[in-house]
């Protein structure tokens, strides 16, 4: 699914190398395809070695397909806000970046859109597969 990666060059600096995907991924239950892959950042420390950790990568981004009560227990604890049945596959990505400082350290910030905050961004922060704070834009 993630290989080949494609590196974004003007992105890339002396800590990180930041790369694409050239398939379709799907984060949450929204599908983000070809056209906009770019809105998929993986960003990997200079000190880490891309093919050593692929598998790793792609394993979380595979995870965020699956991450639902994660993302409903802290959202309706922390937000206050209950949510439907559907809630999970209604909410829409804007964009994902992704950090791996090592196979032992990363983590995600997704930007995404829900039916219930209609007029807020939320910017969720999550440190591997916990979810840290979401942040409402709007």
């Amino acid at each position: 699914m993630l290989s080949p990666f494609i590196e974004l060059e003007e992105e890339s600096d002396e800590s990180y190398r930041c790369y694409v995907l050239q398939n379709a991924v799907q984060i949450f239950k929204h599908s983000i395809q070809e056209e906009d892959l770019n809105d998929v950042r993986i960003y990997v420390s200079t000190n880490t070695q891309l093919d050593l950790i692929a598998n790793k990568i792609e394993d979380y981004v595979k995870w965020f397909s699956t991450c639902e009560i994660v993302f409903r227990e802290y959202y309706e604890n922390e937000l206050h806000q209950k949510v439907h049945k559907g809630w999970f596959n209604e909410i829409e990505v804007y964009r994902l970046d992704i950090t791996f400082n090592s196979i032992a350290d990363y983590g995600a910030t997704i930007s995404c859109g829900d039916n219930i905050l209609q007029d807020h961004i939320m910017i969720v922060d999550f440190n591997r597969e916990q979810i840290q704070a979401i942040h409402l834009n709007g």
